[in-house]
């Protein structure tokens, strides 16, 4: 019963897709990134998307109090770090805020997966100088063997790949983004094609 998070939502357009074929995770990205929305955007798009659909605000090193306002908006459901915030940073934050929360981890080696975080649920993306994702590029899934716990499973996924990392990694939820896009901007039949495949795992 594999989860599936599309990330990186830009546009109305986009949470009417999304409507549609039905993930059970949307997300906006807060953090400097091509994918960067505004709490306005934030808001508007929200306000498109079905109440079903929970959305993960992604923040990398964010002050703490901008996420609490972004929350109390209630733009999003669900807080994801996406930086090098450590375990006083994450159980700062939960004094503030009663969200679920996601710590992004950069996978390099099994000491990665190994480090304990005070998250709710951990995701593991591509190693890039320090930082978790942003690359477009899977990694060594071998090393999430050693994973202790459900995580979710970001970097390089799409639909040419995505089968055989459910098969063999066998995560909570998986985290696309630029794999369900074209030129930049979300594509339906991509996140269709996405979406079977996740009906076929949960058979």
């Amino acid at each position: 019963m594999v989860k599936v998070k599309i990330c990186g939502l830009k546009r109305v357009e986009d949470a009417e897709m999304l409507n549609e074929l039905r993930p059970d995770f949307a997300g906006f990205i807060f953090a400097p990134s091509k994918r960067q929305i505004s709490l306005e955007q934030a808001l508007e798009i929200r306000a498109a998307l079905d109440e079903a659909i929970p959305a993960v605000g992604v923040f990398v090193n964010e002050p703490i109090e901008n996420i609490v306002a972004i929350v109390e908006s209630r733009a999003i459901q669900i807080v994801q770090l996406h930086g090098d915030e450590d375990n006083t940073y994450i159980e700062d934050l939960g004094k503030r805020i009663t969200l679920p929360n996601i710590k992004a981890v950069a996978v390099k080696d099994t000491a990665d997966v190994k480090k304990e975080y005070a998250a709710d649920i951990l995701l593991y993306d591509t190693y890039q100088s320090g930082v978790a994702g942003g690359t477009g590029k899977t990694f060594n899934w071998d090393l999430l063997k050693e994973a202790t716990h459900p995580f979710l499973l970001a970097g390089g996924l799409h639909a040419g790949n995505l089968e055989a990392a459910i098969q063999q990694v066998q995560p909570y939820a998986v985290d696309i983004s630029s794999g369900v896009e074209t030129d930049g901007v979300k594509d339906f039949e991509k996140i269709r094609a996405v979406m079977e495949i996740i009906g076929r795992s949960k058979k």
